[in-house]
């Protein structure tokens, strides 16, 4: 989901709190690092917060929905906070632009998109590991129960679907969230591969709201590339592009749905992506804008 403002601008008093937040939460490297099957370490990761930006507790769990499965929720799913619902990472760190496209398995037309699974992943992503899943917030972010009872929030690199609560909530988000849902509980295994924080080795990447950043995968399929093929959202590139390899799976899943006019690609309730697409891209070169003509592959 998008930053809160088109910039996704956060103000310096609240980068201020939110950096002695995050220092307050983090927990001992042990008991995380060894949660994410690293082995010993001496680096501490960081945790999720107790609380939502505004001092809010977690959501407290609801009852299932027995009439409608896709929409019930996982063991406790809520409304998120606001901020937490809006949140991305200010200056998320930027990949640089892929230079030349792998060989792969699938093809999107005459675009050759490589497969990527916990086996793959690229560089700078901490081995994948099966978690439980708490409760989904909407498309892109939820409440997964890792190792070692590590309840942590988790926003889902790379795609940015439309508000299924809030202010910006829309009937194409209410539905994403009920797609998600339905896909996590009809699989047997959930796994997260986190990415690494930029200044350490093994410390998980977080958010200003300090949600993990991070590649899902449902039976082994990338829920990332899922979301894009499916048209319920684009290759999300505000902070840059993807790692080679995992860009071309993203992108190629984007030109399929576009060619097939599924989701936001196609009429219905949702948002006009041409703007989107502005805000999004601006003078960036990592990828093509398929609103100005510009050709995926």
């Amino acid at each position: 989901m998008a930053p809160r403002g088109l910039g996704g601008k956060v103000s310096e008093a609240a980068t201020v709190d939110l950096s002695v937040r995050r220092a307050l939460h983090r927990v001992s490297a042990l008991a995380v690092v060894g949660a994410l099957g690293l082995g010993c370490t001496t680096a501490a990761l960081k945790a999720a917060p107790s609380t939502s930006d505004d001092g809010r507790s977690p959501p407290a769990p609801t009852a299932v929905d027995e009439a409608d499965p896709a929409a019930a929720p996982l063991a406790g799913e809520g409304a998120p906070d606001e901020g937490e619902r809006e949140g991305e990472r200010e200056g998320e760190r930027p990949d640089a632009a892929p230079a030349t496209t792998p060989d792969g398995a699938g093809t999107r037309g005459r675009c050759v998109a490589p497969r990527i699974t916990t086996t793959t992943l690229p560089p700078g992503y901490l081995p994948a590991v099966k978690v439980g899943v708490s409760y989904v917030l909407d498309g892109d972010s939820g409440h997964y129960d890792f190792p070692n009872a590590i309840h942590q929030g988790v926003r889902l690199l790379y795609v940015n679907t439309e508000e299924a609560g809030g202010s910006e909530v829309t009937a194409f988000g209410i539905e994403t969230k009920k797609k998600v849902i339905a896909w996590i509980r009809a699989a047997v295994d959930v796994e997260i591969a986190v990415r690494q924080d930029a200044i350490g080795t093994a410390s998980p990447d977080a958010d200003p709201y300090g949600r993990w950043l991070a590649l899902l995968f449902v039976d082994g399929e990338l829920l990332q590339e899922r979301l894009v093929r499916e048209g319920l959202s684009a290759y999300y590139t505000q902070f840059g592009c993807a790692p080679v390899g995992l860009h071309e799976a993203l992108l190629y899943a984007e030109a399929e749905a576009n060619a097939a006019h599924r989701g936001i690609w196609g009429p219905g309730p949702h948002n006009d992506y041409r703007l989107v697409f502005d805000r999004w891209i601006g003078s960036r070169t990592c990828r093509p804008n398929p609103f100005d003509g510009e050709p995926y592959c």
